[in-house]
């Protein structure tokens, strides 16, 4: 008897690292450096004991680098997955710096079709890994009898951080962020992005 599996209504979860990303990371932690300097309280969303910056990188043209490599992937994710063609990429960003001890709570994000992060500094793997939520769970009736978790029984999945890899998910898919465990600073640019009709 031969059993095929189909899956249905895969969550993706979409991830690509920069060759440059060395080079590129340098640039911006002397930029998110300046950012904290001049406003030190930054702004409180999900982070719980670190330091966000308003959801503004998408003005600033210094930020640009990352910014344009941020709507050329989800440009090409959006192509990949049958978007309407000429549509416009609109974002925005912002950085999250997590001391020793901080995390993030679970959240999704609304009205947006990619939500995503990019990592610039941490130390691996004790800095604490971005997690997802199976978005089933509210409806599932029984748990699974299993020995080992699979993508299809576990309720949770970790993705590990990694300087400049880049993940990008669908906005609705609930997240949160482990604990950092190291001793130095999980540094991250978090983003929204829209998909619209050019007008």
């Amino acid at each position: 008897m031969q059993i095929i599996p189909q899956p249905l209504f895969p969550s993706m979860v979409w991830s690509t690292r920069f060759d440059d990303h060395a080079t590129l990371n340098a640039e911006l932690m002397k930029l998110i450096h300046q950012m904290q300097e001049k406003n030190p309280a930054g702004v409180q969303n999900t982070n719980v004991k670190g330091w966000q910056s308003p959801n503004n990188l998408q003005t600033l043209p210094e930020f640009n680098p990352i910014n344009q490599r941020i709507l050329q992937a989800c440009q090409r994710i959006g192509e990949s997955i049958h978007f309407m063609p000429k549509l416009s990429y609109l974002h925005q960003a912002w950085v999250n710096v997590s001391p020793p001890g901080a995390s993030n709570k679970i959240h999704y994000h609304a009205n947006c079709h990619f939500s995503g992060v990019y990592y610039v500094s941490l130390k691996a793997p004790e800095c604490g890994s971005i997690y997802f939520r199976d978005p089933r769970v509210a409806s599932r009736m029984m748990t699974y009898p299993v020995t080992q978790l699979s993508e299809f029984t576990a309720e949770e999945i970790q993705m590990k951080p990694e300087e400049g890899r880049l993940y990008i998910f669908p906005g609705w898919l609930e997240h949160g962020v482990e604990e950092n465990r190291s001793d130095r600073d999980r540094i991250s640019i978090s983003f929204n992005v829209l998909a619209t009709q050019q007008r």
